[in-house]
């Protein structure tokens, strides 16, 4: 799945994180019967690409899961597909290298009501690009949950959050059933396999 941001429009990880969640989420569940998207499932890789105003107006055109103002804050989605299929436009986009403003950090981070908090890893150094796409992963493993319908349909409201390292561990280290998602890192880019990026508390 690739996640394309336009180049300007966003300046948080916290609220860039919110709305790549969201449209992942609406991209699976709009084309959930698509062959490709069944192909993606077992390896749902992400990859976030930075727009400029040319090809953010090209990718618009494409059939996609927008979320937020397409005019301003916005993040697409666009429904699965192999990298060889991945098509001229994607191919000239340059991955999201650009950094975005942290998220605040939170000791003890608990659920709040109405919105998943998604809880980043404080001991890792990612890219904003990776962090969007691994705060993505979250959202849909969340939104697989099959208990949070009321969240979905609100339209996936978040907050983003980097954890205090010992809680984090002890999150990580938990029965994981207050957890509404543990995303482990498959380590093809940026950090090592096994490595927990996010985990998402669900609302309260």
């Amino acid at each position: 799945m690739y996640l394309v941001v336009r180049r300007g429009a966003v300046s948080s990880i916290a609220r860039g994180g919110e709305l790549a969640g969201a449209a992942a989420v609406r991209c699976v569940r709009e084309w959930a019967d698509d062959p490709a998207t069944h192909e993606w499932r077992p390896r749902p890789g992400k990859v976030t690409l930075r727009a400029r105003g040319g090809q953010w107006a090209r990718a618009l055109e494409e059939p996609h899961a927008l979320t937020g103002d397409p005019d301003g804050e916005s993040v697409i989605a666009l429904p699965p597909r192999r990298r060889s299929e991945r098509g001229q436009l994607l191919e000239q986009m340059q991955a999201m290298t650009s950094a975005l403003d942290p998220p605040p950090v939170d000791d003890d981070p608990v659920p709040v009501a109405d919105r998943v908090t998604y809880v980043l890893n404080p001991s890792l150094e990612m890219s904003s690009g990776k962090t969007l796409a691994q705060i993505a992963h979250a959202a849909v493993m969340a939104a697989d949950t099959n208990v949070l319908d009321d969240w979905i349909a609100a339209g996936c409201p978040a907050r983003v959050v980097i954890g205090e390292a010992k809680r984090f561990r002890e999150l990580c280290e938990g029965d994981h059933e207050g957890l509404a998602a543990r995303v482990v890192d498959a380590g093809l880019t940026e950090i090592a396999p096994g490595t927990v990026t996010v985990l998402a508390l669900p609302p309260r």
